[in-house]
């Protein structure tokens, strides 16, 4: 089976294409640098940027995949969340090409897309518990299969990445701030600044007091913050990673999952995936990551969630 992964959920469109299981081609157009001047994503700009550049993305997949554009057999694309704009150009092309070669399409959801991004190396053995945690999203999931899901925790505010986005802002850094902050915070092992575990029932989060009161060291402590740069964003990165780990803690031990998975954008971040191959040894439980390349949004993780949707409903017919 020829696959088509299309992923245009927000800054990036990512086309893919995947043949018997395995990812032969990968192309993402990032926009990150467009954005910057802005502090941060624009979505009219955004779609515009798609419209420019998605046809040299789709050749350059085509391209690298060695097949020819007959050999595809079925499409993939992001159909919600995200923003709208950037949604629709991704559905058009999809609908498109889907026309010209008279071939199933299937619209799908940019979450479930980056749990099945930890399953492109690897085979998910139900009940699998998927930490996803992203710029926009923070989510624990239950899945039974890769359709049958329930969504057992999330934030109640901000996402981590975009708790940490705001605050770098704040200390000056541009957009992506995430990254600026886990750089910092790799040339510290100390946590001397305070930022509580937030207490919630169940498995919910919430970043948003932790924003505030990191604004607050900075508005009303700038200069001992600034002196202590490096200490403070390892403080702020161990609390929101912390509060996570501690979290699918808390549902692993619910529901005795076979196996645990972690996905999204900050599942990139080297102490957050070392803390859960850490959870996963203290359990003795296997554990899935993406490769780096599959973290951010990409058309591999939409394409091998539909990859994985019909061999398990062959599995079932």
């Amino acid at each position: 089976m020829v696959i088509l992964g299309i992923e245009s959920s927000c800054d990036d469109f990512g086309v893919s294409i995947i043949k018997d299981g395995n990812v032969v081609s990968n192309v993402v157009s990032s926009q990150i640098q467009h954005h910057l001047v802005n502090g941060g994503i624009i979505p009219e700009l955004a779609a515009r940027l798609h419209v420019e550049t998605f046809h040299a993305i789709f050749k350059e997949a085509i391209k690298n995949s060695g097949l020819k554009v007959e050999e595809i057999e079925c499409i993939g694309f992001t159909n919600e969340p995200g923003l709208i704009g950037s949604l629709i150009i991704g559905r058009i092309v999809a609908k498109t090409i889907a026309s010209y070669l008279n071939i199933p399409i299937y619209p799908l959801n940019h979450m479930r897309g980056h749990v099945a991004s930890a399953f492109i190396n690897n085979t998910p053995i139900y009940p699998v518990i998927s930490l996803v945690v992203s710029g926009g999203h923070t989510q624990i999931v239950l899945s039974k299969s890769i359709e049958n899901y329930e969504v057992i925790g999330e934030t109640q505010d901000d996402a981590i990445g975009e708790c940490l986005d705001k605050i770098a802002r704040k200390m000056g850094y541009n957009y992506p701030g995430g990254v600026e902050i886990d750089r910092l915070s790799q040339k510290s092992k100390c946590l001397k600044f305070d930022f509580p575990l937030v207490q919630l029932n169940n498995f919910d989060m919430s970043f948003s007091g932790l924003k505030t009161k990191a604004l607050n060291y900075i508005n009303n402590k700038k200069d001992y913050v600034s002196e202590n740069i490096n200490d403070f964003a390892n403080s702020i990165l161990n609390a929101c990673i912390n509060q996570v780990i501690e979290k699918t803690r808390l549902a692993i031990i619910m529901f005795s999952p076979k196996m645990i998975s972690l996905a999204g954008g900050v599942s990139a971040n080297k102490k957050l995936r070392n803390d859960f191959v850490k959870l996963g040894t203290e359990f003795n439980i296997p554990i899935a990551l993406p490769e780096q390349e599959y973290c951010t949004d990409n058309g591999a993780m939409i394409a091998k969630l539909l990859d994985i949707m019909l061999r398990e409903k062959d599995n079932v017919n």
